[in-house]
């Protein structure tokens, strides 16, 4: 691309060159041949010495300005190229000059200068109005750099220690949701010191990360790069190119870890990947949707972030995906985004793009996702987290508190990876999770049971999982809300349990609950915590009616059974007017159930009041296990 550049503008600029010195084969043009010849093989010192010989004679030889300026462009030397590009334009009008001098301007951050230089290239170039809208958003990429450093965010990034920075690049952090396992992204070279990347895995111990290590199940002497961890930390998504079970040149593979250890990497199949370009996966903590960058066709414009839905795992171990689409207008533009990251709230979510107006480069700019799918305006994160270079890879902690990010600056050695504490109004809504075991109550064998959880905000807001082999379930659920979650099997009865998240829990302090399934017999008895009733009635609430349904299809499943629906209350109040009130709740289910096809006669409520407690009335918590409604097994 750079070469391009230079062939573009010089053979532009060679007939006012020629013009001005005339159309013979002088001996000035015949040196600047020479320095030209050498340029395009690379042999740049001699280039240089050529060129510099010919403006110390003829300062006004535009073209050994330009192909100079060209020389310390792909050399990364920008001041220098600044330089020779002022040089030719004191002696050129050409209005090129002037723009290439803004996009130098903005590499090094000159924005007031840049701004000047692209102005007087929309007033003196015959551009399109394409290109004249490019160029102004240009100016205003400059405009909005200049307003962003006079109102710095704070930013105090921390260089994380030795044991995860080495004298290698090291990259792309991804952080399990309980912030104690961080996997990323390391180039190495081997013995013929050749570089590629593998992963590398680190825990957190006593607020210290652990050494790394290489994940050996998982790394080959190919790349594998730009990861995401499932909420768990048992599943990883990532990148590999040039892979021979392959769709495009670049796809989106997984392992899962089993019995400690990582399976053998899978290719996650179609419709995710394509005969396109597929990278940087980001699956959030519902296990809902898997995020992405692509280049396939249908996108806005270059790479464009996608998202497909997760239907689980299928015969083989192959995933089954939803149809991928587009994050639309809010996120993506006719420029690149790529590098999605979505919160374990999944809510926030975060990119970097190359054409939303911002610092330069690739930025990074966080939306939220709204209740109905769609995402809000992106906003730019803001100087200094963005700079004139490309910021990537942003990766933040489950509590909102912090965010973690790969950077080459002063300290560091090359690409390392710091964290940075994030002020409190860019701050995330912080995220708990209950990790959960399930038995079944008899054998204490585990059981890979269906777990639902719901807003009992919005009952239409739900998600299911099913247990791992070991029984164990891991959710990740918003701090401030209130959840119904139930746990059932064939052949058991289900768990009901109620999650009322205040800021009580943290993900430092999240819930670790032991579920024993008892299985359907004559005796066994399932208390029901997410049915509610007005206070001091009977009268059942909308948030009682996932929990009602999930009892509906269990009494429909086991047709046989007859039960005993019991209601229950703490010892608040008069014990007569409990007595009462937990008969007339228990009558009000009942009632529901046969309104929902349960035959009446397998139907027998009783209340009972405060007098079959299952905690002591002397705690908050302790009345609320006191207040339910419980389901008995009373024939089959």
């Amino acid at each position: 691309m750079n070469g391009i550049r230079y062939i573009l503008l010089f053979s532009h600029l060679l007939f006012f060159t020629f013009f001005a010195f005339g159309q013979s084969a002088s001996k000035i043009d015949k040196q600047f041949e020479k320095a030209r010849k050498h340029s395009l093989m690379y042999n740049y010192s001699e280039a240089i010495k050529e060129a510099t010989n010919i403006l110390d004679k003829h300062p006004d030889y535009v073209n050994a300005s330009l192909l100079l300026a060209d020389i310390y462009y792909e050399i990364d030397s920008t001041g220098l190229e600044i330089l020779y590009l002022e040089k030719a334009l004191q002696y050129s009008d050409n209005s090129s000059i002037s723009y290439r001098l803004a996009e130098a301007g903005c590499t090094l951050g000159l924005y007031d200068k840049a701004i000047i230089n692209y102005k007087n290239y929309l007033q003196t170039a015959k551009i399109t109005d394409v290109r004249k809208t490019e160029v102004r958003r240009k100016i205003a990429n400059c405009e909005f750099a200049i307003n962003a450093k006079k109102h710095p965010v704070e930013f105090q990034p921390i260089r994380l220690s030795e044991n995860i920075n080495t004298s290698d690049d090291e990259y792309w952090p991804s952080l399990s949701v309980n912030q104690k396992q961080l996997v990323f992204t390391r180039l190495i070279k081997n013995e013929e010191q050749i570089p590629h990347e593998d992963f590398y895995e680190s825990k957190l111990k006593s607020n210290e990360w652990s050494l790394a290590s290489p994940i050996i199940e998982i790394n080959t002497t190919k790349n594998e790069g730009a990861q995401s961890l499932s909420a768990d930390g048992r599943i990883l998504f990532f990148t590999a190119c040039n892979r021979s079970n392959g769709f495009g040149s670049c796809d989106i593979y997984y392992s899962k870890k089993v019995g400690g250890k990582w399976s053998t990497p899978q290719n996650v199949g179609s419709p995710v990947n394509s005969r396109s370009w597929e990278t940087q996966p980001s699956f959030s903590s519902d296990n809902k949707y898997l995020y992405f960058s692509s280049n396939r066709p249908g996108g806005k414009g270059g790479k464009d972030i996608w998202r497909a839905e997760f239907m689980g795992f299928g015969g083989g171990g192959k995933i089954k995906w939803g149809e991928p689409e587009n994050l639309g207008d809010s996120i993506n533009t006719r420029g690149n985004e790529i590098s999605p990251f979505i919160h374990a709230n999944n809510e926030n979510f975060y990119f970097a793009s190359d054409y939303l107006i911002g610092m330069g480069g690739f930025d990074l700019f966080s939306s939220k996702q709204k209740t109905d799918g769609t995402f809000s305006e992106s906003q730019n994160m803001g100087y200094p987290i963005n700079t004139v270079g490309n910021e990537q890879g942003l990766n933040i902690s489950a509590d909102g508190s912090a965010a973690f990010f790969s950077s080459e600056r002063g300290g560091g050695t090359g690409l390392d990876i710091y964290t940075f504490a994030l002020e409190e109004k860019m701050r995330p809504a912080p995220v708990t999770y209950a990790r959960a075991k399930i038995v079944d109550a008899v054998t204490l064998k585990p059981i890979q049971a269906k777990i639902e959880l719901v807003n009992l905000a919005n009952i239409n807001e739900k998600r299911s999982e099913t247990a791992n082999d070991k029984g164990v379930a891991f959710l990740c659920f918003p701090v401030g809300a209130n959840y119904a979650f139930n746990v059932s099997e064939n052949g058991y009865l289900f768990y009901s349990q109620a999650f009322q998240l205040g800021d009580s829990k943290s993900v430092t302090n999240p819930y670790k609950i032991k579920i024993e399934l008892q299985p359907i017999k004559i005796g066994s008895e399932m208390n029901l915590y997410n049915i509610y009733f007005e206070t001091d009635s009977f009268r059942i609430l909308p948030e009682s009616e996932p929990e009602l349904q999930k009892l509906v299809t269990f009494l429909s499943n086991n047709p046989t059974l007859r039960v005993e629906i019991q209601g229950h209350t703490d010892n608040s109040g008069n014990s007569i007017k409990n007595y009462n009130l937990s008969g007339f709740r228990a009558k009000s289910v009942a009632n529901y159930l046969v309104l929902k096809g349960i035959k009446p006669e397998r139907l027998l409520s009783v209340g009972y009041g405060e007098n079959r407690p299952v905690a002591t009335n002397e705690t908050k918590n302790g009345r609320t296990l006191n207040r339910r409604t419980t389901v008995k097994i009373v024939g089959e």
